[in-house]
C-alpha cells in the first residue's frame, strides 16, 4: 500500500500532485502546528516582470493547527488574486478551458484555509482526472505524538508498505530511521527533475504553483507530465 502524507498548501507545486497521483492512499496532515509564512498560505506564479507571489490573509490566533486556521476577509484579497491571475494567464492556450473552474472555488468563500486548500487541490484532481482516496490525519484517531511516530501511526493505520515523503521530513526523519525499518516501510522521496514547458514572459521559471503549467499546457499535457515523471 503506498501512502503519501502532506500538509495541504495553497495552490500547490507541480509536486503535490504527484505524490497525490502515485499515492494509494493520500492523507492531509491537518492536526499539527501551523507554520507562519510557510507554503500553507502562499505560492508563486509567473508574471511580466518574474515570479509573483499570491498570499491568503489569515487571522492570526497562534499557536494554532492547521485545521484551525482562518482567512481574513476584511478586505478583498479574493478580487486581487482572481485579478492577478488573469492578467498574467488570460493569453495563455488554456486559459478559458481552466479559469472558471478557479474562480468558482474562490467564490464558496470557506471559513478556514485548509478549506480553501483542498477545495482547490481536489478541484484540481479532478480537472485532470487524478483519482486517490484521501484522508485526514485528524480523522485517523492516532493521538498525539512526536513527528515521526505520529507519521508512524499513520502509515500503520492505512497498511501503508511505502511512504512518499517530502524531501524537507529528512531532517527530523533519519534521527529514527529504525522505527521506519522496524514497521518495513519503504521510504521514498518527493525528488524528481521538474519537466520544462513553454511559459510566457521569457525565460523558465520552475516550481511555480502548477496553474502554470495547466494555463499553459492543459489539461492533457499537465496529467501526462504527472503520470510520466519517475521518482
Amino acid at each position: 500500500m503506498k501512502v503519501s502524507i502532506f500538509q495541504p498548501t495553497y495552490l500547490s507545486w507541480f509536486g503535490f500532485y504527484k505524490a497525490i497521483s502515485w499515492a494509494d492512499k493520500f492523507v492531509f496532515l491537518d492536526d499539527v502546528q501551523f507554520e507562519n509564512h510557510s507554503w500553507q498560505s502562499r505560492n508563486r506564479i509567473k508574471s511580466a516582470v518574474g515570479e509573483l507571489m499570491l498570499t491568503v490573509p489569515i487571522i492570526r490566533n497562534f499557536p494554532q493547527n492547521v485545521n484551525q486556521v482562518k482567512i481574513n476577509y476584511s478586505y478583498d484579497w479574493i478580487k486581487n488574486h482572481l485579478k492577478s491571475i488573469q492578467l498574467n494567464y488570460s493569453r495563455t492556450p488554456f486559459f478559458n478551458d481552466f479559469f472558471p473552474l478557479l474562480k468558482s472555488v474562490y467564490e464558496v468563500r470557506p471559513e478556514k484555509l485548509i478549506e480553501l486548500n483542498i477545495n482547490i487541490i481536489k478541484g484540481i484532481c479532478d480537472f485532470l482526472e487524478v483519482e486517490v482516496d484521501f484522508y485526514y490525519s485528524s480523522a485517523l484517531g492516532v493521538g498525539e505524538f512526536n513527528k515521526n511516530r505520529k507519521i508512524i501511526a499513520i502509515l500503520k493505520e492505512l497498511s501503508a508498505s511505502q511512504y512518499l515523503y517530502a524531501e524537507g521530513a529528512w531532517e527530523y526523519m533519519e534521527k529514527e530511521l529504525y522505527i521506519y525499518q522496524d514497521n518495513k516501510i519503504q521510504l521514498l522521496p518527493l525528488k524528481f527533475i521538474q519537466p520544462v514547458y513553454s511559459q510566457l514572459f521569457g525565460e523558465f521559471i520552475p516550481n511555480l504553483s502548477i496553474i502554470d503549467m495547466i494555463f499553459n499546457c492543459g489539461k492533457n499535457k499537465t496529467a501526462e507530465s504527472i503520470k510520466n515523471i519517475k521518482l
